[in-house]
């Protein structure tokens, strides 16, 4: 998959250096993996990202994993063979699940996460390190059934995602700031891939209690409002073709109208 394995034309880890970023390295930034958080996300071209990056530079540190600081992530979501997770997310449910493993391509870390958006808004975060095993073993299993309703028997391979991801951490460690771009999503059970080359999805992770977040309160003042974003529903939704998505056509219509995209056939993202 030659264009999502190609770094963007807009950023590379040479140019990302030259802004002067203080770093710190993955192994440092343990308090800033918050497991029970607030997500705020954002979605805007990656022609904007210099300037975000030029104005965050003197506030954040830029994380370093095994000496790369756009490090490639490639996670499989895991759902019902009628789409029962996916549905609850569309549906709005008060509490939804996802459930999905995540490779970290820079230090070669695989895990089994599952996230929980509880009515609070607050997301919960657990996950468990499987390295070479990824198989439906008792620990797999005790795992998701001692936080999910759904019988780990009943979930199978739908969506598969890769991406580069720029991670930023503020002082005192009580915001993370994720950076995905060269976004690839494909559907599994449909053979179907779409990537996203000019698209940059930012997300703020910070405590409930922590204060507000400077890069937020700068899309503020910018007019760049807060989006409802998920790339497993998006994905699902563009690439499925029969399943509901009324509620996910607003933001599908803004990312295929607004953003450069490509359909191709799916090969393994892992």
């Amino acid at each position: 998959m030659n264009t999502i394995n190609s770094i963007s034309q807009y950023i590379t880890e040479n140019s990302l250096r030259e802004y002067g970023f203080s770093s710190i390295d993955l192994s440092d930034v343990e308090k800033a993996q918050f497991m029970r958080r607030i997500d705020s996300k954002y979605i805007l071209p990656l022609t904007d990202l210099e300037q975000i990056l030029y104005s965050a530079k003197g506030t954040y540190s830029i994380v370093e994993n095994n000496g790369q600081l756009m490090p490639c992530y490639n996670s499989v979501y895991f759902d019902t063979p009628d789409l029962r997770l996916y549905l609850d997310h569309h549906n709005r449910r008060a509490k939804r699940y996802k459930i999905r493993t995540r490779h970290y391509l820079a230090s070669n870390d695989i895990f089994l996460e599952l996230k929980i958006r509880i009515p609070t808004g607050e997301i919960l975060k657990n996950r468990l390190p499987l390295g070479n095993n990824d198989g439906n073993d008792a620990e797999i299993n005790r795992f998701i059934s001692s936080s999910c309703p759904i019988s780990p028997s009943e979930l199978t391979k739908t969506l598969a995602t890769r991406f580069n991801r720029i991670t930023l951490v503020s002082p005192g460690q009580n915001e993370r700031v994720t950076i995905d771009f060269n976004l690839l999503l494909s559907d599994i059970q449909n053979n179907k891939n779409v990537i996203f080359n000019n698209l940059c999805i930012i997300e703020t992770k910070r405590n409930k209690y922590s204060p507000s977040s400077m890069i937020s309160e700068q899309f503020k003042r910018r007019g760049i409002r807060e989006t409802s974003f998920s790339k497993y529903s998006v994905g699902i939704a563009i690439l499925h073709g029969k399943i509901k998505c009324n509620n996910f056509k607003p933001i599908i219509h803004r990312l295929l109208n607004n953003y450069s995209h490509e359909y191709t056939t799916y090969t393994n993202a892992g």
